[in-house]
């Protein structure tokens, strides 16, 4: 039924469709963006479910993470640009990136393989992603990737505000939200953190966040 009343807002907002003037259009501008957001909820809250119980669909494969982040990387740039944001994506810490392009004009690239499903990998770096679009009001993104012959580790960090550190060891728990102004303007489920700590878990691993106030946030996960 969600899917159906987003279907015909979409509608009725197509010029080709319907001629509606702006005062209605507003409403249902409004109305579509609900609706999404209910949809989102409502996805959110099944994955969960799902999670709870072990029944996550899961297909794990080996995975070329540097290829892969990269691909994402691209797919991702979009939405991080049109909140005026940079995005980049860096490989080992700064400090090989630095004596890499110091040293030599070549630098060989180190091949990081996993084994996971590439989709639920893919919605948890999304989700990470999309929360530090949301909580970063100028700056930027960078999504990084490094590891040795035992881990491979992942990271996305933002500069946004940060996250209050009595708030830190409850983030990754069901409907946990930060209670601040920034995330009653935004909204949100509570869901993201709690279903993308079931994922990394699938796969035996796991996600934790630092972060600074006033500084941003880096989420791991190995």
């Amino acid at each position: 039924p969600v899917a159906a009343i987003e279907g015909y807002l979409a509608l009725a907002m197509n010029d080709k469709v319907c001629l509606i003037d702006e005062k209605a259009r507003g409403y249902l501008d409004k109305a579509h963006a609900s609706t999404q957001h209910l949809g989102q909820l409502f996805q959110d809250l099944l994955t969960s479910a799902k999670a709870d119980d072990g029944r996550l669909a899961s297909h794990p494969e080996v995975i070329e993470m540097s290829s892969f982040l990269e691909k994402l990387v691209e797919d991702l740039r979009f939405s991080a640009e049109k909140k005026g944001l940079g995005l980049q994506f860096v490989m080992g810490t700064d400090q090989d990136n630095i004596a890499a392009n110091t040293n030599s004009t070549k630098m060989i690239k180190p091949l990081y393989f996993v084994e996971a499903d590439p989709d639920r990998l893919r919605e948890v770096i999304t989700n990470l992603f999309d929360n530090a679009v949301k909580y970063t009001p100028a700056g930027k993104i960078t999504i990084g990737l490094t590891g040795n012959s035992d881990v491979v580790q992942f990271y996305i960090q933002d500069t946004g505000g940060g996250i209050p550190p009595e708030d830190v060891p409850h983030l990754f728990q069901k409907f946990y939200r930060v209670d601040n102004s920034a995330t009653r303007t935004i909204g949100g489920t509570g869901l993201g953190l709690f279903i993308c700590r079931k994922i990394v878990e699938l796969y035996h691993g796991r996600i934790w966040v630092k972060s600074s106030l006033g500084k941003g946030s880096t989420f791991y996960v190995n």
